[in-house]
């Protein structure tokens, strides 16, 4: 199929009058009414003129594979004084506001590159300017393996189904997610429906995009060029999706699902996560789709080893700390070594030296190293212990100079003051943690599970001179409703936005994680945040949940880049991924599910709305996305999102 191109010119006689420099594809540099200004000569009596493009609108189609066409432009120029009309065309300067859709040539001629896309094309010429509306409508079929265009035909020569039950349903992606534009290719998922044998799906957005895969299978990845093309043809429109099913002669179409290929992209940064599945800590590249051990020189990090889970990661990416050994919490921690590109011990684990879920001063190059670290007691599940803050240094584990005793002392006596699981905010003036009543309920592991847990956040401030920090007065953030500690509220693991304007955290019903060594794993888990200007929280069912779903979302961690209109905030839930990791698939009891967990759990992310976070009372969450690369059949959690300081290997 050739490319072709349709031309609406729509020009009125009226607008030929001086106007402002607007979307009417005419503009004056006249000062005003009755105005003369300088023309581009500086000249104070030269003329003024209007100009026009021809033509003001302009809808064309370019088709996948084939040349894409040249458009004709012309302007046209005249003088406020009165005169005729005359061509400028070649003399005037051509721009186009979105260069990815083509390039000028000369005289008007405008190359187009082969994608969709809208954008304004400007004409500049003796200080005025006018604008003009270029549509571009990426078309074209893809036939993937075991499909070509006998495909196509037959699909278009079937009988419509009538019966809706035979038509598959997309799976995957969610309906409503936005997905950042540098994501690689996803996959498409659909349901098994009828006889149906061959699929075709149909990805549209309005005036921009119109592409059909043809495929045999009921899964469906994108072929990379196709998915870069989707997303520079409509970057932060909806983007519809339906599959078609073929059987028997019969053509059956699913209900549609949209998503969003954003502008604002993901950076070079990675996530730490704890597999389960394998005992061992592993790096994942979001963009590059890769995994890779985390390199370091610990024998106490050796695939298979004991929990060593509750991890946290420096902001910059250069420091690594975890708790080792299960039930006993002993501390250890890794700082990066550049000249090996590896982590190396900085606290080894060592027996009776205890602590867990740190968070790490991000100014550290221009103060000194600290770590706010949870110090549990060492004692029996399920009795009375305590677990508070301390300020330590990474390297050593010696305790820094602070107040953080006195600040965890006047936490209101309604919210409890067992302390842990801290978060140290970017710009490294606040802190973040979950305060809980363990004086009254006893956890099963004081310093991991809790109950009845708020969020309390306090300045916080350094002396260069005494090396000392200073924690301000607790200020409540989340405090829980309910004083039951097997039903009630229960707010966990906070973590500060790169902006600074919320905390996400996990909120459950009950205990978390589990109550005693026999208690089934509390699956109530979603993520919520809280506006801290004014302690608004919003429960990010969009994004974590969905409506009356249970999937155990939990380990909120935000990617450090902001983007123009999103941030993203990753998570570990036991979400379905289509219908390739559900609770009856084959490849999820590899993973080694625990205490009533129903399905493996991996890491999604979720676009959260930078306005919508900001004012008013409406979710800011999106439908999040399946982060590619994971392995089906293994179990990921706890991720922690940061720089990347050692790039995988490509």
């Amino acid at each position: 199929m050739r490319g072709r191109v349709v031309w609406v010119a729509v020009i009125a006689a009226a607008l030929l009058a001086a106007c402002s420099d607007d979307d009417s594809g005419v503009a004056s540099n006249s000062g005003g009414s009755g105005g003369t200004v300088s023309d581009a000569s500086g000249d104070q009596n030269a003329p003024s003129y209007s100009l026009r493009i021809e033509p003001l609108t302009t809808q064309a189609t370019v088709t996948l594979g084939q040349p894409a066409a040249s458009l004709a432009y012309k302007a046209f120029a005249k003088s406020t004084t009165g005169g005729s009309e005359q061509e400028v065309t070649g003399e005037a300067e051509w721009t186009l506001s979105n260069p990815g859709l083509g390039s000028f040539g000369a005289s008007g001629s405008l190359q187009l590159a082969g994608g969709g896309g809208a954008a304004k094309i400007t004409a500049s010429w003796s200080g005025a300017k006018a604008s003009a509306d270029l549509s571009v409508l990426l078309q074209g079929n893809v036939f993937l393996s075991g499909t070509d265009a006998t495909t196509k035909s037959a699909f278009d020569a079937a009988t419509a189904d009538p019966n809706p039950a035979n038509a598959p349903s997309l799976e995957y992606p969610e309906d409503g997610s936005v997905l950042p534009g540098n994501l690689p290719a996803v996959e498409a998922q659909w349901s098994l429906a009828s006889d149906n044998a061959t699929y075709r799906l149909r990805v549209t957005s309005a005036g921009v995009l119109d592409l059909a895969f043809y495929t045999t299978t009921r899964e469906l990845e994108f072929p990379e060029a196709n998915w870069k093309a989707m997303a520079k043809s409509a970057p932060d429109a909806d983007i519809e999706l339906t599959v078609e099913g073929l059987g028997g002669g019969m053509v059956r179409k699913s209900q549609p699902r949209t998503l969003v290929l954003s502008g604002d992209e993901i950076d070079e940064s990675v996530l730490y996560v704890w597999v389960t599945s394998k005992g061992a800590f592993a790096v994942i590249d979001v963009v590059n789709q890769l995994e890779v051990p985390l390199p370091n020189d610990s024998p106490a990090l050796g695939p298979g080893q004991p929990c060593s889970g509750c991890h946290r990661v420096s902001r910059d990416g250069k420091r690594f700390s975890y708790s080792f050994n299960s039930t006993q919490f002993q501390i250890g921690t890794l700082a990066y070594d550049e000249a090996t590109k590896s982590f190396k011990t900085k606290i080894a684990p060592t027996a009776g030296v205890r602590g867990t879920y740190a968070a790490f001063n991000p100014n550290e190059s221009a103060q000194r190293p600290a770590m706010l670290l949870s110090v549990p007691d060492d004692v029996a599940q399920n009795t009375a212990g305590n677990v508070t803050l301390k300020l330590v240094d990474p390297d050593d584990n010696q305790v820094v100079p602070s107040n953080i005793d006195q600040t965890i002392a006047a936490i209101p006596g309604g919210v409890g003051h067992h302390s842990l699981m801290p978060d140290w905010s970017p710009s490294g003036d606040t802190v973040v943690f979950t305060a809980y009543p363990g004086d009254k309920h006893f956890v099963r592991e004081v310093g991991d599970d809790v109950t009845l847990g708020s969020l309390v956040e306090a300045s916080v401030s350094y002396d260069g001179t005494a090396k000392s920090f200073t924690f301000g007065a607790p200020k409540v953030l989340v405090q829980t409703p309910d004083s039951n500690p097997d039903t009630g509220q229960n707010n966990v693991l906070p973590a500060i936005s790169p902006d600074g304007s919320g905390v996400a955290f996990t909120r459950a019903s009950g205990w978390w994680s589990i109550k005693t060594q026999q208690t089934l794993v509390n699956l109530s888990g979603r993520i919520a945040v809280v506006r801290r200007s004014d302690g608004t929280v919003f429960e990010l069912a969009a994004g974590s949940s969905g409506p009356g779903k249970v999937w155990s979302s939990t380990w909120p961690q935000w990617a450090p880049a902001i983007g123009s209109r999103y941030m993203w905030l990753a998570f570990a839930s036991e979400r379905p991924y289509g219908h390739r990791l559900t609770a009856a698939s084959a490849e999820n009891a590899q993973c080694g599910l625990v205490q009533g967990q129903k399905q493996c759990k991996h890491i999604w992310i979720m676009a959260v709305d930078k306005n919508q976070l900001a004012a008013g009372n409406l979710d800011p969450s999106r439908a999040p996305f399946w982060v590619p690369g994971q392995v089906i059949n293994q179990q990921y959690v706890s991720p922690f999102w940061t720089k990347a300081v050692a790039l995988s290997p490509k």
